[in-house]
């Protein structure tokens, strides 16, 4: 990877336009030709960077954006007797690489090492922080490393999720309760044991989050929620709980919330529910349209409980459970695309 550039020779506006058509994975690769090059890579400003940067650790490590990665990282041992080219400037000298297309793969004795120090360059050559942290499978070994590293470095992540297919030990739950902080999404599938519960009470204030086993989650852990959605599955929570959080949101509390949705155990007692808030019934014959995000995703409400919080007038719709009434949905106007409740 040590070639000589003629595009170096080029005016700022043609070489911009040039590097504007190499995408991330050419501005990587130009990266590491030489110091002059990582230099240009550096200083270029434009659409080849202009991507939300996620790095992976499971099976594999991945600098990624979006759905294509950019960088992999893989254990040495996939290579066996095998030798291969090696990266030929700066700290990445020596190391083992192959292409996989467009991709860079290069070979760790420490994939997680290599991760780290793939993502510490591409915050140099892309000039933002690492947006998205997944982590995940039983490959993930000693993944507080890559939570320590990221949180040391950039303070804050956009969206991290973790997915835990073995049972999760609870203190490896709290460290990430304790130690990620999300201003975005995040998305939990973790499965501590049965009793369960954090050793310091969780604040969630972030735009989105998703919990998939939310067994742990009480009463008092879904009113300190203040997020636009909030989707849990696998809850005990109880209608009385919902009721109690029906009235904290009609004085004022939880102000940023969009949507809710809860998987209960027990079928929702609506008489419960909506015990002593006031109320609405629509008819099934009524059908509304929500828009649940910022991308034009839409559910159809069909009926439902309206109810209005007195000080601001905004008003929120709960599904009746017509069908299903082990999950509650609620949805608060106007949704994303500014549509009032009809």
């Amino acid at each position: 990877m040590n070639t000589a550039f003629r595009l170096f020779s080029l005016p700022f506006l043609p070489l911009k336009k040039v590097l504007d058509n190499f995408g991330p994975q050419g501005i990587i690769i130009l990266s590491l030709c030489s110091q002059r090059s990582k230099s240009i890579a550096v200083s270029y400003r434009g659409p080849s960077k202009d991507v939300l940067l996620k790095l992976i650790y499971s099976h594999m490590g991945a600098l990624s954006f979006e759905m294509t990665h950019i960088w992999k990282t893989e254990d040495i041992k996939k290579v066996g007797e095998a030798r291969l080219p090696t990266l030929s400037n700066g700290k990445f000298r020596g190391v083992q690489f192959k292409m996989d297309g467009d991709c860079l793969v290069t070979y760790w004795e420490d994939k997680l090492t290599g991760l780290i120090e793939i993502g510490n360059y591409a915050r140099e050559i892309f000039n933002q922080d690492i947006s998205q942290v997944f982590i995940g499978g039983k490959y993930a070994v000693d993944y507080r490393r890559l939570i320590d590293w990221t949180m040391e470095t950039q303070k804050t992540l956009e969206f991290f999720q973790f997915i835990e297919h073995e049972k999760t030990p609870d203190e490896d739950l709290d460290y990430i309760l304790e130690n990620v902080k999300c201003t975005g999404y995040l998305s939990l599938h973790a499965t501590p044991s049965e009793n369960f519960r954090p050793a310091k009470h969780p604040v969630f204030n972030l735009h989105e989050i998703f919990i998939h086993y939310s067994f742990w989650i009480k009463q008092e852990d879904l009113l300190a929620m203040n997020c636009k959605t909030v989707i849990m599955r696998g809850s005990k929570l109880t209608s009385r709980d919902l009721n109690v959080f029906l009235k904290h949101w009609l004085d004022g509390a939880c102000s940023q919330l969009k949507e809710l949705y809860v998987d209960v155990e027990e079928p929702i007692n609506y008489e419960v529910l909506l015990d002593g808030v006031e109320f609405t019934e629509r008819g099934d014959d009524v059908e509304r349209v929500y828009h649940i995000d910022e991308e034009n995703t839409k559910k159809t409400i069909r009926g439902g409980y309206d109810i209005k919080r007195p000080n601001d007038n905004i008003i929120a719709t709960i599904r009746n459970g017509a069908e299903d009434r082990k999950r509650f949905y609620m949805f608060v106007w106007p949704d994303y695309a500014g549509n009032t409740c009809k």
